[in-house]
């Protein structure tokens, strides 16, 4: 029987593959380049086609010492993973497996390369643990809020009546300290409390901008710092959220940024737009378009060993801070259905971006 004619060729299986499939002859030079290759190195077949690997992939020298080996020597990796540099997008984490490529004689032609996109993967994995561990540590610090509240208040207490008691005033600049001390720590175990409650949230319509503009208000009267700079997309429709909880992160979030920035030389700016490169299904298996909310200051940074702790709790770099800001900030943003992601570089300043659901039926 004649093979049918639905049957699909070889090159367009290649082609429509999700993983990037990249082959060279025995001198490197490149004779396959599917679509997902070009999507994930983005780099076009076009330029990419006759030319030899080292070039194509001139950040990214393990690829083509993996396929020099895979060709000389006959090694074959399988699902080795590295990280792969991009033309503009940040490096993409991948697992690569190679072979070698033969004629139907035997001969050696070539090799090639199969590269899988593993970013979905690492994104769950440490979502998984950061759920995991904010679950445990806001266990213990409830624990710890409670037993710390009650000596708290006495401690307080027993201060003020000393104070009343002192007739010595000088003497009285102590229990001051003692009172000022207790209250400082009162308010942390007041978020170390907020942190640990999920309340359920009172939805509704709103116009962010109503809720950003008295977030930079109260912040421009209080920190007395720059100016923020308001760039918003006047096309943006109403959010979905609870107006108090947004109103506690932009608060956070813009007072993070004034402070960061120190003086009044630095930018503070908050920008709005709607996100159109994709769409993330929310919980009743709708499809939500989403609005980004970005909160950016040309301040000095956060070193990324710092960056990788933000959203961890009681890890501040502030004198007197509790560390408890982001952590509450990231929680509330979840339970709208959004997410929250930070972009800093030392020395250059800091981008926040807060990713709000529109359109969301009222619950």
């Amino acid at each position: 029987m004649a093979p049918s004619e639905n049957i699909p060729s070889y090159e367009n299986i290649i082609e429509n593959l999700n993983e990037g499939v990249i082959a060279v002859i025995p001198s490197l030079e490149v004779t396959v380049f599917n679509q997902a290759a070009e999507r994930m190195v983005e780099f076009s077949r076009a330029q990419a086609l006759g030319r030899n690997l080292a070039e194509v992939f001139a950040m990214d020298r393990w690829l083509v010492e993996m396929m020099r080996m895979t060709i000389e020597g006959g090694k074959l990796f399988s699902d080795y993973e590295e990280t792969l540099h991009r033309r503009i997008s940040p490096p993409m984490p991948v697992a690569v497996s190679t072979t070698q490529v033969f004629d139907p004689e035997g001969n050696l032609t070539g090799a090639a390369v199969l590269m899988k996109d593993l970013t979905g993967i690492r994104s769950l994995e440490s979502e998984t643990l950061r759920k995991e561990r904010l679950a445990y540590i806001g266990s213990f610090a409830a624990n710890i809020a409670h037993e710390i509240k009650n000596p708290l208040g006495g401690i307080k207490g027993s201060a003020q009546l000393l104070a009343k008691k002192l007739k010595d005033g000088s003497l009285r600049e102590y229990t001051d300290v003692i009172i000022k001390e207790a209250d400082r720590l009162n308010r942390i175990v007041r978020e170390m409390l907020d942190f640990t409650k999920t309340k359920k949230l009172r939805k509704k319509n709103l116009n962010i901008y109503k809720v950003l503009d008295a977030v930079i208000s109260l912040v421009e009267r209080e920190e007395g710092g720059p100016a923020v700079v308001r760039r918003y997309d006047p096309s943006l429709p109403a959010v979905t959220g609870d107006e108090g909880k947004l109103t506690q992160v932009f608060l956070n979030l813009v007072k993070n940024a004034v402070e960061a920035v120190g003086g009044r030389d630095g930018e503070v700016s908050v920008s709005t737009r709607m996100v159109t490169e994709f769409h993330i299904v929310a919980e009743g298996s709708k499809e939500a378009k989403f609005a980004e909310i970005e909160i950016s200051d040309t301040g000095c940074g956060i070193p990324q060993e710092n960056l990788e702790k933000i959203f961890t709790p009681f890890f501040t770099t502030k004198p007197g801070g509790s560390g408890l800001g982001m952590a509450i900030s990231y929680r509330i943003i979840k339970e709208h259905g959004g997410f929250l992601k930070i972009e800093s570089s030392p020395g250059k300043g800091t981008r926040v971006m807060v990713y709000l659901p529109v359109g969301i039926e009222q619950t």
